[in-house]
């Protein structure tokens, strides 16, 4: 018999799209599956739905919280499941029916650790977006490290811990951290440094849902966004790899990719966290030179380090008149 996989879905004011969710789950051409619905204190009705869909179908199970965030309804699920392998899915997304199917054979064919695949982004217009995903239909493999490479140049696959299965081993010593953002990278970063072998399906099966109200795209708080600077502070000053010259290039294009992006959103906040833009005025100062001297670093990300020898104001007031849209 095949073995169970765990789907983790932490639930939370989901009551608009939660049944396409559950629906995709549970057609399933995997069947031996079993459905984790973490209701994380929904004020609206998601609860009650949940209780609802799991009268109609045995795999699943209903866990109610109190509300304390996605990353602790995603350890809640991980301490009750009972699969060889786990998969995480967002109550707002949705999968291909073969999703988990591919997902596991790509493990079992390979003997990988962890298999991904592509996703396809429904934009606020429901236009759609595939990425990490083409018509080739091939599995290629890579070891943890370097499929962690790729990733921080932003080839392979993604950063989220969605659109990806996992061997439960994985998770033996490791949970969820307490961001509000960069959680999932966070949890790929430590599973994939564990893999000896990461299976890249290269086939779109995870559907990315965009909504105005989700976190990434609340613009109420942008303190939030130095979750991410914390976040590769925790993974450069911990990290056992970067020996690895390639690696540690990589892994320092995206650090300071990202203390770019956070800066610019912190910048809008006037005279608020100033010890947070100190500190990552200190990071890019730290690791510009490696930036500007790596070939496979973006282009628009050795732009910024460039013109950062400059000051910090030079970059803001190029940036304001040549980046309408906002991004670097």
């Amino acid at each position: 018999m095949n073995p169970l996989i765990s789907i983790i879905v932490p639930v939370y004011n989901a009551e608009s799209f939660i049944r396409k969710c559950v629906d995709s789950l549970c057609g399933q051409t995997y069947k031996n599956i079993e459905i984790i619905l973490v209701d994380d204190g929904s004020p609206d009705n998601s609860g009650a739905i949940c209780d609802e869909l799991k009268q109609n179908d045995e795999r699943i199970v209903v866990l109610h919280r109190k509300n304390e965030g996605v990353s602790s309804a995603r350890n809640a699920g991980l301490d009750i499941m009972s699969g060889d392998f786990v998969t995480f899915v967002d109550s707002d997304d949705y999968v291909a029916e073969n999703y988990i199917e591919c997902l596991y054979n790509a493990i079992k064919t390979e003997n990988a650790d962890i298999s991904t695949c592509g996703h396809v982004r429904i934009n606020f217009d429901r236009s759609e977006k595939i990425i990490f995903s083409d018509d080739s239909n091939k599995i290629f493999c890579m070891s943890g490290i370097e499929s962690l490479t790729n990733l921080f140049y932003g080839k392979v696959c993604s950063a989220s811990s969605g659109s990806k299965l996992y061997n439960k081993s994985l998770f033996k010593k490791l949970r969820f951290p307490d961001y509000v953002m960069g959680e999932d990278t966070f949890i790929v970063y430590h599973t994939f440094s564990n893999a000896n072998i990461v299976a890249h399906t290269n086939k779109a099966l995870y559907y990315y849902v965009q909504h105005h109200s989700s976190v990434t795209n609340n613009k109420s708080n942008y303190y939030k966004f130095y979750d991410y600077v914390r976040l590769y502070d925790h993974i450069i000053s911990s990290d056992t790899h970067i020996d690895n010259k390639d690696y540690f290039y990589a892994l320092v294009n995206r650090l300071i990719e990202n203390n770019f992006w956070v800066y610019m959103k912190l910048r809008n906040c006037s005279n608020l966290y100033p010890r947070e833009k100190r500190h990552i005025e200190d990071n890019i100062k730290k690791y510009r030179r490696y930036v500007v001297c790596n070939p496979k670093a973006q282009n628009r990300v050795r732009m910024a380090c460039l013109l950062s020898y400059g000051g910090m104001h030079t970059l803001d007031w190029i940036y304001d008149r040549i980046n309408k849209n906002g991004k670097l």
